[in-house]
Order: structure tokens, then sequence, then C-alpha cells
């Protein structure tokens, strides 16, 4: 009588054989935001942008602006793709808060957001651009 035997083999992700691996984390809805000895839970809708300078990102809503200690490249990983964008190597905006694209020089545009707020979106990140401006036809 002969047996069946199957090996297992490891998963190309390098998780353990039949053992499924946790999917994508959904993006965040709010963020953590301490500032001296208080936290602050902060709703991602609230977001207008965020401003990058050195080590620190400035976070910006309408009402106010707070500080987080944290690589503007590791919270675009964490965020909606469908709702910020990076628009600058400084900045990350949210999408729902565009009011106007006025084309500026060589490729590149002024953003305004609600609140005032006008930023550069620079030629490197035209993709952005492109997606934005397709997205809302």
């Amino acid at each position: 009588m002969k047996a069946n035997v199957t090996q297992s083999q490891p998963s190309p992700e390098g998780g353990r054989p039949g053992e499924e691996l946790p999917g994508p984390r959904p993006p965040l809805k709010r963020l953590l935001v301490k500032e001296q000895h208080k936290l602050f839970f902060i709703k991602v809708d609230d977001i207008l942008y965020f401003d990058a300078d050195g080590s620190y990102i400035t976070l910006h809503t309408l009402q106010r602006s707070y500080v987080l200690y944290e690589s503007l490249t590791q919270l675009a990983q964490r965020l909606d793709p469908t709702d910020f964008a990076r628009i600058h190597r400084s900045y990350l905006i949210n999408l729902n808060y565009v009011e106007e694209l006025e084309g500026y020089f060589n490729g590149e545009y002024l953003v305004k957001l609600t609140g005032g707020h006008t930023l550069k979106w620079t030629r490197f990140y035209r993709d952005n651009v492109k997606a934005f401006i397709t997205r809302n036809k």
C-alpha cells in the first residue's frame, strides 16, 4: 500500500508553509499626535496637508497645526492613496481639499487648498497630477 506523502514547501512570501499571511493594512482613519503632556486623535479626513521639514512633519488642519516625528514617505504608505498624494518632496496633500490647480512653470502647478493654502505641485510628481485630473473628470 502506497502512502501519499506531500512535502511542505516554504511559501515565497517567507511565512510558514500553509500559514496565511495577513493582508495589507487598511489605511489610517486617525493619527495619534503627542503635544507636551497631551495626546490628540486627529481624523485623517480633517487633515489638509503635511509639510516635511528635516526630521519632523507638520500636520495642518483648518483649525490648527501639529508636529509629528515620522518621515513623509512612511506616513504616505499608511494613508489612503485615493485621498492623499505627494506633490513635492516636502508636501503630501489631502486631495479632497483641492479647490484649484493653476499652471505655473515648466509643467508645475500651484495648488490652492481650502483655507487659502497655496502649495507647489512639482514636475517630479507629475503622474500624481494626471491621476488626480483623470479621477475628477
